[in-house]
């Protein structure tokens, strides 16, 4: 699109962290440490984020825009500080992640999870289902999801999540999704591998294996599973095509996720951090940019 200056739809890659914009943008939001030398997939998606509006024209004081499975994020403080309103939406101390993301605090005091001052009347929080948003149509200039759209549920419910955020957002308004997608997918990793180590095993492993559910790494897309059930399934343009190439110096740092959360980076330092192996495969953070047609 021409009124994109980058290109937002990819792969996180190291690269991306020699762009002088890029780590201009880093130093706004984390101002304590130096991005060129503390690259990490996470953060990247915060400079996406906040690029991307930029390029929009969104980080002003018109926008209104609404985040998803936000929980208390710096990003948050920071479009606070950008924009008329943000709203962050999750299910706050609840769900799978509630001992280790923002609990029912963030709901009645957020301003005790701010990293730095922000313009508190700019900031809504509240608990909602990113399945069944609880506003009404084209309310929103921008949606954004950063590390959340694989936690949603299955395909399924991941489909609904996608076509409330279309619902939600005005004519023109634009999405920011980002997400684990599998950049190397092991052939044991798959559904019917899965399977048939339940079947040969009498269903002592694998337990929750389908035909069509991947239960190691089940949170997490292929480039597949991106496209049908975030793109195709919102009903929203694609503003760019997808690439999803990982130059080699991504792949010099792979950190290995162990079943007990413990990480082993290869180079047993934790930076740069893009890459992810979980069992087999190896996974890394995508953007997906949006638009609802006018």
């Amino acid at each position: 699109m021409s009124d994109l200056t980058r290109h937002y739809a990819k792969a996180c890659d190291l690269p991306d962290f020699g762009d002088p914009r890029l780590l201009d943008t880093l130093r706004g939001i984390l101002p304590e440490r130096d991005p060129a030398t503390h690259a990490e997939r996470k953060v990247w998606e915060f400079a996406q984020l906040a690029m991307f509006l930029a390029d929009l024209g969104l980080l002003d004081d018109r926008s209104r825009v609404l985040g998803l499975g936000a929980g208390d994020e710096r990003i948050l403080f920071w479009l606070a500080n950008h924009v008329g309103q943000v709203v962050a939406t999750d299910i706050y101390g609840e769900g799978d992640f509630a001992g280790r993301e923002a609990g029912h605090t963030m709901l009645s005091d957020p301003a005790a999870h701010a990293p730095f001052p922000y313009r508190e009347d700019r900031l809504q929080v509240r608990w909602m289902d990113a399945r069944r948003l609880e506003f009404p149509d084209a309310g929103f200039d921008a949606v954004y999801s950063l590390s959340s759209l694989e936690h949603f549920g299955g395909p399924g419910q991941v489909d609904r999540a996608a076509r409330e955020i279309a619902r939600v957002l005005r004519p023109g308004g634009v999405a920011l999704l980002c997400g684990d997608v599998l950049v190397r997918r092991h052939p044991l990793n798959a559904a019917p591998a899965d399977l048939a180590a339940r079947v040969v095993s009498l269903g002592r492993k694998r337990r929750d294996a389908r035909p069509r559910h991947r239960s190691v790494l089940a949170e997490s897309f292929t480039p597949r599973e991106l496209l049908r059930h975030v793109v195709r399934a919102s009903g929203l343009e694609l503003m760019q095509p997808l690439d999803l190439g990982v130059s080699a110096s991504s792949w010099e740092n792979v950190c290995r996720l162990l079943p007990d959360g413990r990480q082993e980076p290869a180079s047993g330092s934790f930076f740069p951090h893009v890459l992810v192996r979980i069992d087999r495969s190896v996974l890394t953070s995508v953007c997906i940019p949006l638009r609802r047609p006018r």
